[in-house]
């Protein structure tokens, strides 16, 4: 009789192994709905605005050196005479601000695809501050004229798109002629640069301050980061927004407030903690810009729960749900003696399966929290009339399906508490142990492969 309980026990086994294969393929379903929902919110950001990186602004000036170059040439005959030669060089110098000062509101509003969204946000901003020019701008001196170019103020933005209105730019109280385009040279190719003409302090002999305000909205998708490129930075955010996501290299201060009627965030940070100054002037010299553009603060604007990131965690649960229920399954077969078939074990095994299909499909269009209540509703509805009939007794039914619901509604909680879930998984494994060994303390191993009293009811 104990073959005959083995083998049970191994067909049951082997009925749970075989249910993971609908629960990959439901995984897989998941990811296909992830990577589509992905590519739609990437559609929006194109054919609206990307996400947003501000970066700058910086002082580009260029300059030219004119010099005369004498050389002295003696002929056969012992004749000398000189030729000259003019010798041009080109170079430029790039700034980084001083102080930086960003102030900006943010306003969300939500575009819509067909099942999917994405989250466009407008910034309204401010960005001012103040340069110290060093005394001839810190260029060598050197033989010949040292001429000056037109100096330019850039402001690198990454998609320029979002730039929904003209930005106003003002230079030391004067506003300042706005053209579309960075400048490839101050390793900021795109974005918007101010033409400042010819500055005075490329003659000054002590150093000399130039304040700067910019202005500008800017329309962007899920994302904004900023560089912060000044010498001492401070930044300022707020937005209705309840569910942001602080990212980037450099966090929040700790004043920041963040409610359910939004949040406000501080970061103030400098050169010592960021060394941003020597990180750009590599980037200019070797053109290696990636350090410097990844040297951000930044928010994200996602959803608070994202229902694909749910379900997935809830699926790798889905091997532990099914063998609490079939264990279930087992006490009530050893407990009242009655005889369940494991095409019937495999039978509530596709019940639960569906449950993650009904789970994914519902939330799409009602919720996560939504889906799950009437997903598990009603597969416990289901499960708790179809195992009254097999254990034959309905108060045996009744609490199968409570005790099924009890189960569901500890796996919602470990999906919502994603800090404690592995403490609280812990516990509950070590719960439905405990239960299964207090249930079956007395009863007799070498009796249980007995056949079954017939006519016997639970």
């Amino acid at each position: 009789m104990q073959k005959a309980l083995l083998w049970k026990i191994g067909l049951i086994l082997a009925v749970g192994l075989i249910l993971q294969v609908p629960l990959k393929m439901v995984r897989a379903l998941v990811a296909e709905r992830k990577g589509l929902r992905d590519g739609v919110v990437a559609d929006i950001g194109r054919s609206a605005s990307e996400p947003q990186k501000i970066a700058g602004p910086v002082l580009y000036i260029p300059w030219t050196r004119r010099s005369v170059e004498a050389t002295t040439i003696t002929d056969d005959g012992g004749h000398t005479r000189t030729a000259r030669k003019e010798r041009i060089e080109r170079g430029h110098i790039a700034l980084l601000p001083d102080t930086l000062a960003i102030e900006g509101a943010i306003e969300l509003q939500e575009k819509h695809r067909g099942l999917y969204k994405a989250h466009l946000y407008t910034l309204r901003g401010a960005l001012q501050g103040s340069f110290t020019l060093p005394p001839g701008l810190g260029v060598a001196q050197g033989a010949g004229s040292l001429d000056w170019g037109r100096a330019q103020l850039v402001l690198g933005v990454s998609d320029t798109r979002g730039i929904r209105e003209p930005v106003l730019v003002e230079w030391n109280g004067t506003e300042a002629q706005v053209h579309p385009g960075g400048l490839e040279a101050a390793a900021l190719p795109s974005g918007i640069h101010a033409d400042l003409g010819a500055l005075a302090a490329t003659d000054a002999k002590t150093p000399t301050v130039y304040e700067f305000k910019i202005s500008l909205i800017l329309l962007g998708t899920e994302r904004l980061d900023i560089v912060p490129v000044g010498a001492t930075t401070r930044v300022a955010l707020a937005s209705t927004w309840a569910h942001p996501s602080f990212a980037g290299r450099l966090l929040p201060d700790s004043g920041t407030r963040v409610g359910q009627d939004g949040f406000a965030a501080r970061w103030r940070t400098s050169h010592f903690a960021t060394n941003l100054a020597q990180v750009y002037e590599r980037c200019l010299q070797s053109r290696q810009c990636e350090p410097f553009g990844n040297h951000t603060l930044a928010v994200s604007f996602f959803q608070p729960v994202d229902l694909y990131h749910t379900v997935e965690r809830s699926l790798k649960y889905g091997f532990l749900f099914i063998g609490l229920t079939f264990a279930a399954f087992f006490l009530f077969e050893i407990l009242a003696r009655l005889a369940i078939h494991p095409l019937q074990y495999a039978l509530v095994g596709c019940a639960l399966a569906v449950f993650f299909l009904l789970l994914i499909s519902l939330s799409e269009h009602l919720g996560f929290a939504s889906a799950y209540a009437i997903g598990a509703g009603a597969c416990v509805a289901l499960l708790g009339y179809y195992v009254r009939h097999i254990l034959k007794s309905a108060r045996l039914g009744a609490g199968f399906a409570a005790g099924l619901a009890l189960l569901y509604g500890l796996l919602y909680v470990l999906l919502r508490s994603e800090d404690h879930a592995l403490l609280m998984g812990s516990l509950l494994v070590f719960a439905c142990l405990a239960a299964a060994m207090i249930a079956t303390r007395k009863v007799d191993w070498y009796a249980v492969g007995s056949p079954a009293p017939q006519g016997k009811a639970a």
